[in-house]
């Protein structure tokens, strides 16, 4: 058999290997190396906002390449100058890392190929609301031997967080629905519902029964007649928000639509799971409240 034949079960093989091994130490949720990690690649948008909070700057290996991406990061002009590496795991080990720090949504191949290398990697949680933010910073915090800054972080973030209670009440009589071009929405269990739930607004497709994630047909939309629409601002600063709404044959009849109720978020702020999240909360109750009442 040719060589290459081989290859479509290499991915397989060394998830077997790995699995014989047995779980590494790293692999615990308490797990802490035993000298603080001079060598940290951060593989995730997550890692990197939160290293770059927490870490002398020296102690960055590298940053995964998104970080160094405007469409996608909070963080693209404090990474100038750090090297950043993809998701492939000979990246991540060209940059000789004595940890690597990845998100739920790592490849399972790269854990294997990783492991086999030797190199400790811990993971984050998918988090579904800001006392998972919160573990993760902690945990990144632990594993670096950057305790006490990383409890710092996570209490700037509960006392912006304390912060918006006086106003939830002013926005608490918004029903509000995020939705992109391709109709998809967040639900119960998201961050997104946990932006809402702190703002003081009722995300609708938490209220009929949406998990974290769904894609939806106009026509639903149209049934809820939600009172503004959550939307991602377009990347172009001259693009006018809300085009494709406009244009599509059955949303351009939804009365926020039509009365422009749409909170046009910048991409990376709506989509950062990290402790700036609340920034975004105080971005929807900031505007929820100078628009009065529904």
């Amino acid at each position: 058999m040719p060589r290459h034949s081989f290859r479509p079960l290499l991915p397989a093989a060394l998830l077997l290997i790995a699995a014989c091994r047995g779980d590494a130490p790293w692999d615990r949720p308490d797990w802490r190396p035993a000298q603080p990690p001079q060598r940290i690649v951060a593989a995730s948008i997550l890692a990197t906002e939160v290293l770059l909070e927490i870490a002398p700057r020296d102690r960055i290996a590298a940053v995964h390449e998104l970080a160094a991406d405007p469409r996608y990061s909070l963080v693209t002009a404090e990474v100038a100058g750090l090297p950043t590496v993809a998701a492939a795991p000979e990246q991540l080990l060209a940059a000789r890392p004595d940890l690597v720090i990845v998100d739920a949504f790592t490849r399972a191949e790269t854990l294997a190929l990783l492991r086999q290398a030797g190199v400790p990697v811990v993971r984050t949680i998918d988090a579904a609301g800001f006392d998972d933010i919160a573990s993760n910073v902690r945990r990144i915090g632990r594993v670096c031997h950057l305790d006490a800054a990383a409890d710092a972080v996570v209490a700037r973030m509960d006392a912006a967080l304390r912060a918006l209670r006086p106003g939830a009440a002013d926005a608490g009589s918004w029903r509000l629905c995020s939705l992109d071009g391709a109709l998809h929405t967040y639900g119960r269990g998201s961050l997104f519902d946990a932006v809402l739930t702190v703002a003081g607004a009722t995300n609708v497709a938490a209220e009929h029964g949406v998990g974290p994630f769904r894609r939806l047909d106009a026509e639903a939309v149209l049934a809820w007649r939600p009172d503004a629409l959550v939307i991602a601002a377009p990347p172009d600063a001259t693009a006018r928000m809300g085009d494709w709404l406009r244009q599509h044959p059955g949303l351009r009849l939804l009365p926020c639509v039509q009365h422009e109720r749409l909170l046009a978020i910048p991409a990376p702020l709506l989509g950062t799971t990290s402790p700036r999240l609340v920034e975004t909360a105080a971005f929807v109750q900031r505007t929820l409240r100078g628009w009065g009442r529904p």
